[in-house]
């Protein structure tokens, strides 16, 4: 909850101050993934939930959840690595993200004029 407020709280910080971000794109406003609450949903991207993966193991939970939208791929590569830290993940390389014991991997493949973005959230052992 506290990670959903502080990026409530950069979006408007950045609304009011700058230009409008890939966040912003379209006025629309701030959503966040249905299994990972804490990672921000782009704008332009629609979660598929009825693919999403859920399972709590003993050495943490394994999420792997999927959006899609028509959009750029450096646009969502941007957007993830300017807004990810703001939630207390750090950027390990490319698009891997660390935090708290966990990995957090953020896979791109276009499908015809679709981008599919696959997000999928594990324990650091589980690499």
């Amino acid at each position: 909850m506290l990670g959903r407020i502080r990026y409530i709280c950069y979006a408007l910080l950045v609304a009011g101050f700058m230009s409008p971000s890939p966040a912003q794109a379209g006025g629309e406003t701030a959503a966040f993934l249905s299994a990972i609450e804490d990672v921000p949903l782009m704008a332009g991207l629609t979660e598929d939930t009825a693919a999403t993966l859920d399972f709590d193991k003993p050495d943490g939970r394994l999420v792997e959840a999927y959006a899609y939208g028509e959009v750029r791929r450096d646009d969502v590569v941007e957007f993830y690595i300017t807004v990810m830290p703001e939630f207390g993940w750090q950027l390990a390389n490319d698009l891997v993200f660390s935090r708290d014991g966990e990995m957090l991997r953020i896979h791109l493949s276009a499908e015809d004029r679709l981008l599919l973005v696959r997000f999928v959230l594990s324990p650091h052992s589980s690499q």
